[in-house]
Order: structure tokens, then sequence, then C-alpha cells
């Protein structure tokens, strides 16, 4: 007792250093974009992902199975673009852990619909697409060069589909069919281009809504920032370099461009698009 008595001082001396130097390194205060920015690395990380809660409060159990496809589902290096199916789609678990307001609905439930895609996909095109996963690796991941045959093997399909039908029982799973807001038929290939006589109109009535800059900017660090930066390249390319036209960032908000994701209106009403559209502007002097 004499012994641990004599050397306490000590110890506190080294615990208050220690406490002090650990003050001194997160003494420089983040930005609004970095905390957003790492709350987004953290979310759709592998590492952060977690057993999901069933609606009757217990956890829902994975098969091996469902835990290779929640591998998949996770996993940002799974195509050529370094992005997840967690990026665009929220699969129960991490509701509450992020700011981000994801480009697709949520997967959970996904099984029990009976049509994807308003209706591109039902009957034995579900299985055989995984409910449409299929088509978002080889469109927003770049995976299977175009075909999408090889975009996902069969294997890959059907842990997808025991991960995603796990999800069934989590709370707020969407079971009913769903109807998204697009403006016009998306396209997925470059060199294809959605109906201009229903886009134009669309993006002309963005445009004319006057924005508000500081909305827009939590509007983009909630939806853009995992993705792009106002001056680096990150998955996609800084603003910089592409919104030298906004009536073209309008569009590709609006409807996605080559591998990016469209935000149907349900998602992004037209006056939050505007209100990033004057953020940009604002941000970059234009």
């Amino acid at each position: 007792m004499k012994t641990t008595t004599r050397f306490l001082p000590i110890i506190v001396c080294i615990s208050f250093l220690v406490i002090l130097q650990s003050c001194k390194k997160d003494d420089k205060p983040q930005t609004a974009e970095q905390k957003v920015d790492s709350m987004m690395r953290s979310a759709v990380s592998p590492a952060d992902t977690g057993t999901p809660i069933a609606s009757d409060g217990g956890k829902v159990s994975f098969s091996d199975k469902a835990k290779k496809g929640q591998a998949i589902f996770y996993n940002t290096s799974f195509g050529k673009i370094k992005a997840s199916c967690a990026m665009c789609h929220s699969d129960g678990t991490n509701t509450t852990k992020d700011a981000h307001t994801r480009a697709g609905h949520t997967l959970a439930g996904v099984t029990s619909r009976t049509a994807t895609w308003n209706g591109m996909y039902k009957g034995d095109d579900l299985q055989k697409n995984a409910y449409g996963a299929r088509l978002c690796a080889s469109a927003f991941q770049h995976r299977g060069d175009g075909d999408l045959n090889k975009a996902l093997t069969q294997d890959e399909v059907e842990s997808l589909i025991e991960y995603l039908t796990a999800l069934n029982a989590t709370p707020g799973a969407i079971t009913k069919n769903l109807t998204i807001q697009w403006v016009a038929k998306p396209t997925f290939k470059d060199d294809q281009q959605p109906d201009e006589k229903l886009v134009k109109p669309a993006v002309k009535a963005i445009m004319k809504l006057p924005g508000d800059p500081a909305k827009g900017q939590v509007v983009f660090q909630s939806t853009c920032s995992n993705c792009h930066d106002l001056k680096a390249k990150k998955i996609g390319p800084s603003m910089v370099d592409a919104a030298t036209d906004m009536s073209y960032v309008a569009q590709s908000i609006r409807t996605g461009s080559s591998a990016m994701p469209f935000f149907s209106k349900d998602i992004l009403n037209d006056q939050q698009i505007a209100d990033v559209i004057a953020y940009i502007q604002s941000s970059l002097n234009q």
C-alpha cells in the first residue's frame, strides 16, 4: 500500500500529460465539410456494419451467405468506380449513424416487393438481377464492362438476395412497391441521353428558382460531399471542373450522368437543387 501511494503522484502526472497531448491533437476545429466527410467514411465502411435489430427488438440472424452479401453491399472496391451500394441505399443498419441523404431508397424490404426500378424488374427478373443490383453494379460501379450478366456472378446474386431477405425484419423496411419520381427514364450508358423534351423544361424550372447558398451548403454536404469536393477530385470530379455549366449540374443531379446516380423528386426537390447550385456558385465566385 505504501509503495502504491508513493508512486500515485507520478501516475497522476503521466495521465495528465497524456490527456493534455490528446487535447493538443484535437485543438484544430474541423470544418463542416470535414465533419461530414469523416462521418460518411465511417458510415459506409465495412467495419461499421453490424447486425441489424429486428422489429421485435431481437437481432437479425445472418447466414454465412448473407454475410457475404453484406460484404458486397459495403465494398467500395467492388467495381472500377470506388463506390458501394451503401453510398446510395440504406440497409436499415446505419440510418441513424450519418447525415447522408442517399440517392436511392432503402433496400430493407426490397425482396418483398413485386417490382423494382418503376417496374423495370418484376417476376423472374427480380431474382435473376438481385432486385436491380446487377444494373446498379454495371451502371454505377462500372463492373462487367457494360454486360449486365457479368456485373454480378450467380453466387454474388444469391448472396445479395439472402442478405437483403434477412433485412425484411428490420424497422423501416419498405415491402410495398415504390414509385420513383424521376423526370425522365434514366440512361445508364455514356452515349445515351435522357429525353430532352422532358429534361429541358425540368432543368429550366430549377434554374429559375432563387437559390439559398446557406441551405445549399447543408444539402451539398448531406448528398454530394461523399463523391464531390468543391476543388479536389474524389470519386467524382471537383466542382471547379464540373460546374462550368450550372444547367448541366442541375440536369446531372436530377437525371444522373455517367456513373453518377440521379436524385428523384421524392429525394431532392427542385428548390433543394437550386440551393445547391447557388452554394456552388457562391463558393466558386461564379
